[in-house]
């Protein structure tokens, strides 16, 4: 965004202070403009299954955003004035990262889902790594907050400690994990409509996380490997679907032999979360969605290429073996793993360390959160 038009957003937002709230609105916005996504969508989802009679206003960066929402949700445009209008009308917001240009009025409510159970350093926690302005900008948003959800004990009390927030904290749990503990089937039938495989066909999914040096090196993963170790000890005919950052997506170009049938691209899937229910595997790195994935019971593995150099470069609230998903740093080591896998070891490993984790996850936190905006509209 220019200066002129950064000015110009600045000064909607001083005339904004003027207008009516409008007590049946709500605005939600998932990764500064992202489409139909995360906990925001979840939230968004209960409330449309509960027929609310909300306004519900979603802010989309572009016209592919704003497509991906269902009937009755209304887009409006990111970067525009008319986002300072909706805010500014709104009754509550709902968002899943930090904002620094709004100014909530007495009479709103701002409703901060957070977007992950955090396994690298954050916040407060991870200053050095974060740009010189974050820390101020961070502060104004928690200021704002009403509510900051959390999934388990672990979680409230990393983010009362880093945050800058003082405010209520619910372990309502993670909106957009319930759908590991009631799983839809149509999601399962929906991913593999839409690359043209058998509904009996199993998946694993690779998604590992984003190197910032746009490094590729850590993703050589053999798919083909893969499947077929999977094949022997599971059963049955496995597809690999392949899910990079889109930041990489030009300079993974030839990486992996691509068939469209075993080895699938799905980097350009719109929604993360639907991959991870259709899948009966996920192997990733360093991301947190393992531990979302992993609620609902089914394997989790990790493949690390760069383990040691990426530990020198980043904190984790674990240390790697404390983690209980198995890893391997090699093909041949996961090779190995897959084809040694041991459901029973895993399911009690996991187990364990969910319970010291205090994780209260039951499935009911889009729910909670949509009462909760519920309310909000009726007082």
């Amino acid at each position: 965004m220019g200066i002129i038009k950064k000015l110009y957003i600045a000064g909607c937002w001083v005339l904004s202070l003027a207008l009516p709230i409008d007590k049946n609105k709500v605005v939600f916005s998932s990764y500064y403009g992202r489409g139909y996504s995360d906990n925001p969508k979840a939230i968004c989802e209960a409330m449309r299954k509960a027929n609310s009679k909300a306004k519900l206003v979603w802010l989309c960066k572009n016209e592919k955003e704003a497509a991906t929402l269902p009937e009755g949700v209304i887009p409006c445009p990111y970067d525009s004035a008319k986002r300072v209008w909706q805010l500014a009308t709104a009754r509550v917001w709902v968002d899943n990262c930090r904002k620094y240009d709004r100014f909530k009025k007495k009479g709103q409510y701002y409703l901060q889902t957070w977007h992950g159970f955090p396994l690298k350093r954050i916040e407060k926690d991870a200053l050095e790594a974060l740009a010189p302005d974050f820390e101020k900008g961070a502060i104004k948003d928690s200021a704002m907050t009403d509510l900051l959800l959390s999934n388990s004990g672990f979680v409230t009390e990393t983010l009362r400690r880093c945050f800058w927030y003082d405010g209520e904290i619910a372990e309502y749990g993670s909106p957009r994990n319930d759908v590991f503990l009631t799983p839809d089937p149509a999601t399962d039938i929906k991913v593999r409509d839409a690359y043209n495989l058998p509904h009996d066909r199993k998946l694993v999914l690779y998604a590992p996380t984003f190197r910032a040096d746009h490094s590729v090196e850590a993703y050589r993963i053999d798919a083909e490997m893969l499947a077929a170790s999977l094949e022997r000890r599971f059963g049955g005919e496995w597809s690999v679907l392949i899910r990079l950052h889109p930041n990489v997506a030009k300079d993974s170009e030839g990486l992996f032999p691509y068939d469209n049938n075993r080895i699938i691209n799905a980097t350009m899937y719109p929604d993360m979360q639907e991959l991870l229910c259709a899948s009966d595997m996920l192997i990733t790195d360093y991301s947190s969605s393992m531990f979302d994935f992993a609620l609902g019971g089914k394997p989790c593995v990790r493949f690390a290429l760069d383990l040691d150099a990426y530990m020198g470069d980043r904190n984790f609230y674990f240390d790697y073996d404390e983690i209980p998903f198995p890893y391997a740093t090699s093909n041949e080591a996961i090779k190995k793993l897959i084809e040694d896998f041991d459901i029973e070891a895993y399911n009690t490993a996991r187990d364990e360390f969910y319970k010291r984790l205090n994780i209260r996850e039951d499935g009911k936190a889009s729910q909670r959160c949509a009462q909760w905006i519920e309310d909000k509209l009726k007082g």
